[in-house]
């Protein structure tokens, strides 16, 4: 079939389905539910759309290798960065650079901050971690000492997210060789040889075409694999071939060190929304996933915005001015892309939020209430694009490489709706089921108005919705996921992987929506010049050349970063 015939049978698979089509009757009485107060609620309150940029404490990552982007049964997107020299060493740097930016652009009038106080909060978190003075003192320090306080102040930046991996090699070998001895005929097929491959590090090495170079490599492994292993054999040749082999196929971004498999990563997990549609599995009802396999990030050539890069931003303001990520042209001005929740909740009247969300005071004007809440959902939501809160898909454009061209080169990973996306998240030697503490979930109306809730928004009845029965829970309280099938991909396609009898479920904390509003004060923030220093703000980072035009920075300033 030709591709354009193609891309026109998948954009008629993802039209929408009308909010409460082919509900089960459980789900349609929840038009009747409304959340309960939990406290405050996981979202950003504002009054109207207005630009923003990103001023949380995520590492950008200009290397697209290093790069792992997920989406999983459970509707949350993970992304891993193993972090090198240069994400470590660079920083510090970065938030620093990133601060003097916005200050300059205040100090000359360019834009002004609005709505809440984030970047006061940014501002306050590096003076008490001292980054300037620990900058300052970059070239008088050895490099592996930088390092090492650049690595310990985004742990203390970003708890919980950011994980020392140290396995003992010959574990990791030994395990892998028993796989390869056990093998039938995998290395004769291409989907067998990168499952295969996959296998040496699971979640780590996630190979989906190969080379003859590493085929036959592969083969040889299998065969030493077979060979007996004598008592006592520590230098038997299988291991340091393997070790050899793990170091090309990852470009050494793992590799065997002094008996270990040792590295710094940091691993975030959000919320997501999916297309608002239901697939059947196994007599399960599963929240669809409209486009599956491995799709990388593509530039915008159509629409009604300034197009031809992948971080384009939509004239609509329902999308808040903030980048869009696009994977898939889906037919007309259509893409699938990575993009903000798309919708606003109207804190007068809602039919969901419980009456303690309707209220907020303003913050940077605290006598003027706020009258809107951005909230992603966690189900069944969009026409088919992948919807995160506003503060995520910040983070997300921020985590990536800094240029259009360099984001072409980022793949994204869609499991299969049913698959689980499995990873030894804190390199513990076991393969967690990924998942996240946020429990709101609902569908809205055509004009992108939420009108009803999919499930309480409390943990133990949310996770029976959202994993179909599923999952179950300890006495301590700690959920596990029965029968829980990983995925695989080939090519550019998605296969079930290894069944998995039971796996404890990984919840990672919420990270908050780090966000600044503001306007800009020469131009209306909507017109090219408001759109291109948007884009601007998204891209600081070291080892980018900042275009300070696009930020209308007087001349005088330094030229590169």
């Amino acid at each position: 079939m030709k591709r354009y015939v193609w891309l026109l049978v998948i954009f008629l698979g993802l039209l929408p389905v009308l909010p409460g089509g082919g509900c089960s009757p459980a789900v349609a009485q929840s038009e009747k539910m409304s959340w309960k107060d939990t406290g405050p609620p996981q979202g950003i309150y504002f009054y109207w759309y207005e630009p923003t940029f990103y001023t949380g404490f995520a590492p950008r990552c200009q290397d697209p290798s290093r790069i792992h982007i997920r989406l999983g049964r459970g509707n949350q997107t993970r992304i891993t960065i193993a972090l090198g020299p240069e994400q470590i060493g660079n920083y510090l740097e970065d938030l620093n650079l990133r601060r003097r930016t916005v200050e300059a652009l205040q100090a000359q009038g360019i834009i002004s901050l609005t709505q809440n106080r984030e970047f006061e909060s940014f501002c306050a978190a590096l003076d008490r971690a001292d980054i300037a003075s620990i900058v300052s003192h970059k070239n008088t320090l050895p490099a592996d000492e930088f390092q090492g306080k650049s690595l310990a102040v985004m742990k203390t930046l970003n708890p919980g997210r950011v994980f020392h991996i140290r396995r003992p090699a010959a574990d990791v070998l030994e395990r892998w060789r028993q796989i390869l001895r056990q093998e039938t005929g995998k290395t004769d097929t291409l989907n067998g040889r990168l499952e295969l491959t996959n296998e040496l590090l699971p979640g780590r090495i996630n190979l989906f075409e190969s080379n003859a170079k590493i085929d036959q490599f592969l083969i040889a492994l299998a065969a030493l694999a077979r060979q007996e292993k004598q008592p006592g054999d520590t230098l038997n040749p299988f291991y340091e071939e393997a070790s050899r082999f793990l170091g090309q196929v990852t470009r050494n971004i793992y590799q065997v060190k002094e008996g270990f498999i040792e590295a710094d990563e940091f691993s975030t997990i959000y919320p997501t929304g999916t297309v608002q549609a239901w697939v059947n599995w196994q007599g399960k009802r599963l929240p669809d996933f409209a486009v599956t396999g491995i799709w990388p990030l593509i530039p915008r050539m159509k629409g009604k915005g300034i197009l031809g890069m992948v971080d384009y931003i939509s004239t609509n303001p329902g999308y808040g001015f903030v980048p869009m990520l696009p994977y898939q042209y889906a037919g007309g001005i259509e893409y699938n892309a990575f993009h903000n929740p798309g919708i606003r909740c109207p804190l007068a009247g809602s039919r969901i939020l419980p009456k303690e969300w309707q209220q907020a005071n303003g913050i940077r004007d605290t006598k003027k209430p706020f009258i809107n809440l951005w909230i992603t959902s966690r189900g069944p939501v969009s026409h088919g694009c992948t919807r995160l809160s506003a503060g995520h898909i910040l983070e997300m454009r921020h985590l990536l490489p800094s240029t259009s061209e360099i984001l072409e080169k980022v793949v994204t990973f869609r499991n299969l709706p049913q698959c689980y996306d499995l990873f030894d998240i804190d390199g513990n030697g076991t393969e967690e089921v990924m998942g996240v503490k946020f429990f709101l979930a609902y569908a809205n109306t055509e004009d992108r108005i939420p009108y009803k809730v999919y499930a309480p928004n409390s943990r133990k009845p949310f996770y029976e919705w959202l994993y179909a029965g599923d999952v179950s829970f300890d006495e301590a309280g700690n959920a596990w996921i029965s029968k829980a099938l990983s995925c695989a991909f080939a090519g550019r396609k998605a296969y079930e992987g290894t069944m998995y009898e039971t796996s404890a479920l990984w919840e990672a904390e919420y990270e908050t929506d780090r966000i600044q509003f503001f306007k800009t004060l020469p131009v209306s923030f909507e017109s090219p010049q408001g759109f291109e220093l948007i884009r601007e703000l998204g891209r600081i980072g070291t080892g980018y050349n900042t275009d300070f035009r696009n930020l209308m920075l007087k001349s005088g300033q330094k030229k590169e970063n």
